[in-house]
């Protein structure tokens, strides 16, 4: 989730269940750094990922995801989890706030306009976003 929706560590561990709407396949992102804040759909593989995780958990606390205690995610415990991961995948040093320039990027070589990318990570100034379009590798195609 944190790369589908370009969150950074603090959005996605304040997550709440009533944020994610899953008759609708929408979740609600609450953007922080005064961000703008928007509802964004949530894919047929995510949405069934939720459902399997929401099934096996036996609590009612309202967090999406929590520790293993029954607590909320720390940032520590996910800087951790994804640097296990980018270690594991033989990746050198990760860390979280890569997924979100990841989702930048990978909007961007979609062929997602600026503002419709600025849009989804919440940006407010464009400035923030442009650099993901620059090294977009089909900026150029079909110029002339």
């Amino acid at each position: 989730m944190m790369f589908r929706h370009g969150l950074r560590v603090s959005e996605a561990i304040a997550l709440r269940r009533q944020d994610v709407d899953l008759a609708q396949s929408r979740v609600w992102i609450a953007r922080l750094k005064n961000g703008l804040s928007v509802e964004q759909p949530v894919a047929g593989d995510e949405l069934r990922a939720i459902k399997r995780w929401l099934a096996r958990r036996e609590d009612a606390l309202p967090w999406l995801f929590v520790s293993e205690r029954k607590q909320p995610l720390t940032r520590q415990a996910v800087n951790y989890i994804i640097g296990t991961a980018g270690s594991r995948a033989g990746l050198g040093h990760v860390h979280p706030h890569m997924l979100r320039h990841s989702c930048g990027f990978a909007l961007a070589n979609k062929g997602r306009d600026l503002r419709l990318i600025q849009d989804y990570l919440g940006h407010r100034d464009p400035r923030h976003t442009a650099h993901y379009t620059r090294t977009a590798a089909h900026r150029f195609d079909d110029l002339w």
